[in-house]
């Protein structure tokens, strides 16, 4: 069953499921030693936070959020890669799952992290996940595994990923960009569907599909 849930534009403690029920949330607006830094905890249920300390630099602060969050389930979202850590620091957000993709310097820091590994996936627009057995739990897990895509106003009518490779159908002509290691784009087609094959080496290949109707983004799937 296919089930969106849109937790960047969530107005209070709660992202509703479009299957009904929901997930609780908490945003953080901390300023860490003169950098401002946003963060997101999304889970089943409420957890206790710890407050800010205005004089720690962001790294100390983000390692409190995830100490609090270890063995809860619950994920924590830095919203603000780009200035809150930048390139060549965001590694130290260590723990964190989910990167906000706001900018294309955010976007930046997003491939810089997956180029060295770390299973961190993006958000934006609308959550998008197919769920076997729609429910809370299963949202999570397809949020903590990048199990899901981001989309604005435009929604594959197939989306299939494995071992080998990607393959995707649109209703109507779509540009694609492949993006691998590094964020170089290694491949760009445009129509209404389309592959990807893998050629080992890519680190990870994530696509991008814009079109009128809108944009969408997959998931990396890492490659070796």
């Amino acid at each position: 069953m296919r089930v969106t849930f849109s937790p960047l534009s969530a107005t209070d403690e709660t992202i509703a499921l479009s299957s009904g029920g929901s997930l609780w949330m908490r945003r953080l607006d901390w300023w860490c030693d003169g950098v401002r830094l946003r963060l997101q905890v999304i889970g089943l249920e409420r957890i206790d936070l710890p407050e800010a300390e205005p004089s720690e630099p962001v790294p100390g602060a983000l390692a409190r959020v995830v100490g609090a969050l270890r063995g809860s389930g619950a994920l924590l979202a830095l919203l603000d890669p780009a200035s809150a850590l930048g390139m060549g620091r965001v590694l130290y957000a260590e723990g964190v799952r989910l990167f906000g993709i706001a900018t294309p310097a955010d976007e930046a820091c997003w491939d810089e992290a997956l180029s060295a590994g770390r299973p961190i996936y993006g958000l934006r627009g609308t959550i998008a996940c197919e769920l076997v057995r729609p429910s809370p739990a299963s949202a999570i897990a397809a949020l903590a595994y990048g199990a899901f895509t981001c989309e604005e106003g435009l929604s594959p009518t197939l989306l299939e990923e494995d071992r080998a490779g990607v393959r995707w159908r649109f209703p109507a002509e779509t540009d694609a960009t492949v993006i691998i290691r590094g964020g170089f784009e290694a491949a760009r087609s445009a129509g209404a569907s389309g592959e990807w094959r893998d050629r080992g080496g890519e680190g990870y290949v994530r696509v991008a599909f814009a079109s009128p109707a809108g944009r969408c983004w997959t998931q990396p799937r890492f490659v070796a």
